[in-house]
């Protein structure tokens, strides 16, 4: 009786210590895909932008979220770009870049 007890604690152990690492590594999984998403619709909006060339300010409905740009020059050649991505009602922080107009290389990303 008292290894059949010692046992069952041993087995009821693993089993909810293998539940915890199990919720951790899908959490963790569900939060890297968010941030894919995020990184991958910012990164088509700026695309977008860059391929249009003109100065304006935009709302782009996605498939993962919704996205606000806004772009100004800098000089002649440098256009600022700001990329605001919005989901679920919760905005994140915006994300800009300067690049050149004429060549499209892009300058700066923060």
């Amino acid at each position: 009786m008292p290894y059949t007890l010692l046992l069952l604690m041993f087995v009821l152990s693993i089993g909810f210590a293998a539940k915890d690492l199990f919720i951790s590594k899908y959490l963790y999984l569900t939060n890297m895909k968010n941030i894919y998403e995020r990184n991958v619709s910012v990164s088509h909006a700026i695309l977008l932008e860059m391929e249009g060339g003109m100065l304006t300010s935009k709302q782009l409905k996605g498939n993962y979220g919704e996205i606000l740009t806004h772009s100004e020059m800098v000089n002649q050649d440098e256009i600022r770009l700001e990329v605001t991505f919005k989901r679920d009602e919760e905005l994140f922080l915006p994300t800009t870049v300067v690049y050149n107009r004429e060549t499209k290389h892009i300058i700066s990303w923060e």
